[in-house]
């Protein structure tokens, strides 16, 4: 019962605090700036999605990854850094929306590409797809689907094979596949 009450509550504050961005269709290859939004269940999810982060910032794209942990606390394993903050339980208001600065940053951030790594819904990644300025929003999780600009539905929880096919699609929808 008090979860659908905060839910109301979240879901009425994204209703009066939508964006109104401006959409551009972007290949991924293309992209200069790269949003990153994903849930750290364990450190081997925080490894995976770390490996990927690396190898989008090797192939020369400015990324910037927000992590959520649906714990009260941020594991020791999750290191804050320049461009990879963590947020939890305890940085989020009564209804569910993230009140850490960081988060705050990252939402107003014009990214060329925003992708969301969830599989899962969660409220507080919900309230940042829902608020954020970024151009082009790829997603695979249901219940945030009209949220994204570009939905892929059945894909895999593996994020190595689904950042392929963001790369397969993205290419083929803007026209430049090689």
């Amino acid at each position: 019962m008090f979860s659908k009450i905060k839910n109301y509550f979240l879901q009425r504050h994204l209703a009066e605090n939508k964006k109104n961005r401006q959409r551009n269709l972007l290949a991924l290859s293309r992209a200069k700036s790269i949003g990153i939004v994903c849930e750290i269940t364990d450190e081997n999810s925080y490894k995976d999605i770390f490996r990927l982060f690396n190898n989008l910032q090797n192939d020369g794209h400015v990324v910037k990854m927000i992590g959520y942990i649906d714990e009260k606390e941020v594991p020791f394993f999750c290191l804050q850094q320049l461009s990879a903050d963590y947020f939890c339980n305890k940085h989020l208001n009564w209804y569910g929306n993230p009140t850490m600065v960081q988060v705050q940053d990252f939402i107003n951030k014009d990214f060329d590409v925003l992708i969301d790594f969830n599989y899962r819904f969660h409220g507080p990644v919900k309230a940042i797809l829902a608020q954020s300025n970024a151009k082009f929003i790829i997603g695979r999780e249901r219940t945030n689907s009209t949220l994204y600009d570009l939905f892929i539905d059945k894909s895999p929880k593996d994020n190595q094979t689904y950042l392929k096919e963001i790369f397969t699609y993205t290419q083929m929808l803007t026209g430049n596949e090689k």
